[in-house]
């Protein structure tokens, strides 16, 4: 499946699957006060994001498993809830770095 990011916003797959795994981090901690601020800041920072919009993508999908109401998910948010929502951190995390080695070229 292909999504269309808006270029020059810093959106992509990667980033979109990056707040997936906080998400997951967040609900195996039990949503620990802070922590979502903190990792959110820290994928903003790295990736050029607004913090705000990266809180607002890790609350669509609590909002995609249910821990939250209704909200507007992407297609991309709703991809990655409905085919790995079942992983494990350390299994996102694993398919997360197979995925970047395969788009970078590093399996040959």
């Amino acid at each position: 499946m292909v999504f269309n990011f808006k270029a020059g916003s810093g959106w992509s797959f990667e980033t979109e699957f990056r707040c997936f795994i906080i998400y997951k981090r967040l609900k195996e901690e039990n949503f620990p006060s802070g922590m979502q601020s903190d990792l959110c800041r820290v994928l903003a920072k790295s990736y050029g994001l607004s913090e705000s919009s990266v809180k607002a993508k890790v609350g669509n999908y609590k909002s995609e498993f249910g821990d939250i109401g209704a909200s507007n998910s992407s297609e991309a948010t709703k991809f990655i809830s409905e085919n790995f929502g079942n992983l494990s951190v350390a299994e996102a995390e694993a398919l997360l770095t197979g995925y970047l080695m395969g788009t970078r070229g590093e399996y040959a």
